[in-house]
């Protein structure tokens, strides 16, 4: 009872748990395909969260980079449950336009919220940029691996034989990625992982600090000289501050809080908002995830099932209830972890759940439903149409840049979130007789 009642209150938004009996018996019932793919979608909203929830308790007992693997990988199950029932039923268009659906939702509208909500309570935060392009290269690698089915669909050839070669491609190149990816978890956990640790977080409080402030405490650090200091929190300390800023970054802990109406406090004293509280044990957080991750699982299969009847009903294309409607729901879990911590200005875990989330999407459970379809006969491929392509390719272009120099701002998240609205608007207008894959 008491690991049901911390789960259960944890989140105002798990009032719309009530949802879930009434969407598990919906499809039983006969309900229409609108109403089952409403209450089932709502449903899977505070599913996911809770999914956040327990995965965040995990992480609490194993480490900030372990935990924030494990939050994409449990966040991104409802992903992969929508997903494999999809390809069962040979919807492969609609679980094609999930999985790039997911990745555009963590890049541009979870990144985007992170640096935003983050950006509006911190001048400036600071992420380690060794990480940051350790992720940018392995997205780039993941979008190499949808361009060159697409240019090889450009080729003047046989459909059959380009249908042919795309299957054999992809499945080919499935496995590589699959390879690059286990390869990516040992060098994360295992062989570099010192790459990894978070930025020192009197750095991070001092860049977060607005512009006078931080004038204040470099200006302290100047009078009170401390020869000792060194740049050395993280391994590329120096890539963030310079070496008077790190020296103020000591400073910046003495500088007394000011209760005057021209000056905010400098730092709060108090670092018990950011530290989160064990509330579940290793047992109670796993069997949280097994009980919720099933429930998610026969939402899911409902919310499948009435996806023709919702898009003949609204006239609504694939591409958009694919690429935008499932998505949202998908990453419920990374949405709401993810912005919690970047408003506690604890940006290398935000990053770790935004973008390490995706690029789980994109070298994991993409080519893995690949060779699962390749298993059971279904023409699933990662071929996507031109459309899709440059749309992938401009996402990670514009997410690499802003995340390349290991320091973001409210503007970045803005761009960020326009992006993806501008996006959403596009697949809104997608002909709905067009394929996306």
């Amino acid at each position: 009872m008491l690991i049901l009642r911390r789960s259960v209150f944890n989140s105002w938004i798990n009032v719309l748990l009530l949802l879930v009996p009434v969407g598990i018996a919906s499809h039983p019932a006969g309900f229409p395909d609108v109403a089952v793919f409403i209450i089932n979608f709502f449903a899977i909203v505070p599913l996911a969260s809770l999914l956040g929830y327990a995965t965040e308790q995990l992480a609490l007992h194993l480490g900030e980079t372990l935990g924030g693997l494990l939050n994409a990988t449990f966040g991104n199950a409802v992903e992969l449950l929508v997903s494999i029932l999809a390809l069962v039923k040979g919807e492969v268009e609609i679980v094609q336009t999930s999985l790039v659906g997911s990745i555009l939702s963590n890049l541009l509208l979870v990144g985007g919220c992170c640096f935003f909500f983050g950006g509006l309570k911190n001048n400036e935060q600071l992420f380690n940029v060794n990480a940051a392009q350790s992720y940018g290269s392995l997205l780039a690698m993941a979008i190499l691996s949808t361009l060159l089915p697409a240019a090889y669909n450009s080729l003047e050839a046989g459909k059959t034989e380009l249908k042919s070669g795309t299957l054999t491609l992809s499945h080919i190149t499935s496995i590589f990625l699959l390879i690059i990816y286990i390869a990516y978890l040992v060098f994360q956990l295992k062989t570099h992982a010192g790459m990894f640790v978070a930025v020192d977080k009197a750095e991070k409080d001092l860049a977060a600090l607005k512009p006078h402030l931080r004038d204040e405490a470099m200006a302290q650090s100047l009078k009170n000289p401390n020869p000792d200091t060194t740049v050395a929190a993280t391994p590329s300390a120096a890539a963030y501050l310079s070496p008077n800023e790190v020296q103020s970054a000591d400073s910046l802990r003495n500088i007394e809080t000011r209760e005057s109406n021209n000056a905010a406090p400098v730092l709060e004293a108090e670092d018990d908002d950011d530290e989160e509280d064990v509330e579940l044990t290793i047992p109670a957080a796993l069997l949280l995830l097994l009980v919720i991750t099933g429930l998610t699982g026969v939402c899911a299969e409902f919310l499948v099932d009435s996806i023709d009847g919702l898009t003949t009903k609204w006239n609504l294309s694939r591409a958009f209830v694919g690429m935008i409607l499932l998505p949202i729901v998908g990453n419920a879990a990374e949405h709401v972890t993810a912005v919690t911590v970047a408003i506690r200005n604890k940006m290398d875990l935000a990053i770790g759940v935004a973008v390490g989330s995706s690029l789980q999407i994109a070298l994991f459970v993409t080519p893995f439903m690949c060779v699962l379809g390749w298993i059971i006969k279904q023409p699933m491929t990662i071929y996507f149409s031109p459309f899709t392509t440059v749309v992938l390719f401009v996402t990670v272009l514009l997410v690499n840049y802003i995340i390349g120099d290991g320091r973001t701002n409210w503007l970045e998240g803005l761009v960020l979130i326009i992006a993806y609205v501008i996006i959403g608007v596009a697949y809104f207008l997608y002909p709905k007789d067009i394929v996306t894959g």
